[in-house]
């Protein structure tokens, strides 16, 4: 049986986060981020950025990225198109993705007591990218991991980092792209096929995804 308790009191630890997976325009962003001392982020009351306002998310993510050290994996979505073309599997790229994230931590910083992972498939999917036994064992996959301050923090990282990639997106099309993957989101697609053409619209948004289908 898990232990949420000693889990969430763990230090140090990594928590891994990702954003983007469910919305149609955008990219993907992976944050991995390392929390040493849990005292210096208690007065940020940092928790899951789904739970709280993009204004609030954007505030918290400045001050986030000046106070820990954390990794970003930013996945365009033309990249995202061609990985996807490659492997058929939103799973595959969010495990390489999440892999790469704490990769680049631990490349700054020693192995933590441990690397906490906001679970979306199969664990194998981020542990075949290592090949140190220590490190794997310090992994732990957890349903609702933001939870956890060192989760919540990447989360935030990621959506605050989704959020000026979508501004910039917005502003290289001349259309305010929205969030998710509603009727509202495919009055936008349509609205930008007809002037860039349908063909061109990876560059943009997740073609996989059934949104595209109904252009």
């Amino acid at each position: 049986m898990v232990d949420i308790e000693q889990i969430l009191n763990t230090f140090p630890k990594i928590g891994s986060d990702e954003v983007g997976k469910g919305d149609f325009f955008g990219p993907l962003i992976v944050c991995a981020v390392y929390v040493e001392n849990p005292e210096q982020m208690e007065d940020l009351n940092a928790r899951d950025s789904k739970t709280i306002s993009d204004y609030r998310v954007e505030k918290l993510g400045a001050q986030l990225i000046k106070m820990v050290d954390y990794s970003l994996v930013r996945i365009s979505p033309e990249k995202y198109n061609q990985l996807y073309q490659r492997f058929n599997n939103i799973n595959v790229i969010l495990g390489w993705a999440h892999a790469q994230a704490i990769k680049n931590v631990l490349e700054k910083k020693k192995i933590p007591e441990m690397i906490l992972i906001d679970k979306f498939g199969p664990e194998f999917r981020v542990l075949k990218h290592f090949d140190d036994s220590g490190t794997k064992k310090k992994m732990v996959f957890l349903t609702l991991a933001e939870k956890d301050m060192a989760v919540a923090a990447a989360s935030i990282i990621a959506r605050y980092t989704f959020l000026k990639e979508m501004k910039k997106l917005s502003a290289q099309c001349g259309h305010t792209l929205l969030f998710g993957a509603g009727e509202r989101v495919d009055g936008v697609a349509r609205e930008l096929a007809v002037e860039i053409g349908v063909q061109n619209l990876s560059k943009y948004v997740k073609v996989h995804f059934k949104n595209y289908s109904r252009l």
